[in-house]
């Protein structure tokens, strides 16, 4: 089959999308993808064609900032995404995330080509936009106004034809409250990493500079509120004043809006020296770093939108043999507690418990460092992330 995808990002760091396009090439489908260019120039992809909206970044983030009671960004995905199946021909469309569901029913619509509609939701994007800072702060919030997602919700899933999900706690959410939802028509893909990808740079000898003779603890991900790191920050400060001793990694981007409390920590007395912060590295060059850290952090605050999967951070985490101290959200509670693969905590001082206990201990980070693992080849070996391909059978 020709098949769409359509993301609204630039694609060429989206790993769960590249990922998603390998698996459909791999079954023998051609791919064609629709995004958004903010530059002149990307790399080219020998494999399928990329077709980009090219659009200042500062235009594309004001269209989305009013897009809850404006019909601007729809219209400019609508008029796209017509034109994409008509030059392609396609059989399919594959869209990613909640808010482009209604576009892409119209682009089908307006292309005259009766096609499937596959929507594919990275998270519980209801939830996610309503913790989102810059949509619930100041002036933004009367504007943006986050919370009329909760009421369309249902209308943009009514627009699909068939529903990916991260997990199946999140399938079964949204069956609850949405009756409508056929489970057959739902399926499950979870958030794992690309083991071709990751064997392949486990081949190459990439040097990472980080180093430490003390355990380290690690966060990978964006730097923000609401994904937790700030919150348990405090309680490393307290370990360390303790008189425990480990030093902490941190790697990835910061939200605008977390920046300056985020800063404080960085300089402050007792972590300057025992922290690490790397604003950003390349997803190559992770097995690299996971050979040099001891326990994995996933500290997201429970809501809804973390309840909807697991982060790719765990399964990145289990890649590595890298026990986890995580937070009690429904998806990864349920994947740790199966696999046995790591530490919960709902208080500060489960936190600090589990921490002192997984330093201590290492007979017990090497069990569940390994259970985590064997859990993860079950998982890959079963085809647990390639279900939704009979999407296309």
């Amino acid at each position: 089959m020709n098949i769409g995808v359509v993301v609204d990002n630039e694609f060429d760091h989206d790993h769960r999308v590249q990922k998603e396009i390998r698996l459909l090439r791999d079954d023998g489908h051609t791919v064609f993808v629709l995004c958004f260019g903010f530059k002149k120039t990307y790399k080219d992809y020998p494999d399928f064609i990329v077709n980009r909206i090219i659009i200042p970044r500062k235009l594309r983030d004001l269209l989305v900032l009013l897009s809850t009671n404006f019909k601007f960004y729809e219209a400019l995905w609508q008029y796209h995404i017509a034109k994409f199946i008509s030059t392609h021909k396609l059989d399919a469309l594959h869209v990613h995330d909640l808010y482009l569901a209604k576009a892409a029913k119209q682009g089908i619509k307006q292309s005259k080509r009766n096609l499937p509609l596959t929507l594919d939701l990275h998270e519980n994007y209801p939830a996610a936009i309503n913790s989102y800072q810059w949509a619930i702060q100041g002036w933004r919030k009367y504007v943006v106004q986050p919370q009329r997602w909760y009421k369309k919700e249902g209308y943009y899933l009514n627009y699909a034809d068939y529903i990916i999900v991260l997990s199946d706690s999140f399938k079964q959410d949204l069956m609850k409250r949405f009756p409508f939802l056929k489970s057959e028509h739902i399926y499950p893909h979870p958030n794992m990493p690309d083991f071709d990808s990751f064997e392949a740079f486990e081949k190459t000898d990439y040097a990472v500079e980080f180093h430490s003779d003390l355990p380290t603890l690690f966060y990978f991900g964006v730097v923000a509120k609401r994904r937790g790191i700030l919150d348990i920050l405090p309680w490393i400060i307290e370990l360390l004043e303790e008189g425990n001793q480990f030093h902490t990694l941190i790697i990835g981007p910061t939200d605008k809006a977390d920046k300056t409390v985020f800063q404080g920590y960085i300089h402050h007395p007792v972590l300057k020296d025992k922290l690490t912060y790397i604003p950003w590295a390349n997803v190559n060059y992770l097995p690299a770093y996971l050979k040099k850290i001891t326990i994995g952090l996933a500290p997201f605050q429970v809501n809804a939108q973390h309840d909807s999967g697991v982060a790719n951070k765990l399964f990145q985490y289990m890649y590595g043999e890298i026990p986890i101290v995580a937070t009690k959200c429904k998806a990864q509670q349920e994947l740790i507690q199966s696999a046995a693969c790591g530490l919960l905590y709902e208080t500060k001082d489960e936190f600090k418990s589990a921490i002192k206990s997984l330093i201590a201990n290492e007979a017990l980070r090497g069990q569940l460092g390994s259970n985590g693992k064997k859990k993860l080849l079950d998982l890959y070996q079963h085809k647990a992330d390639k279900e939704f391909l009979d999407i296309y059978k």
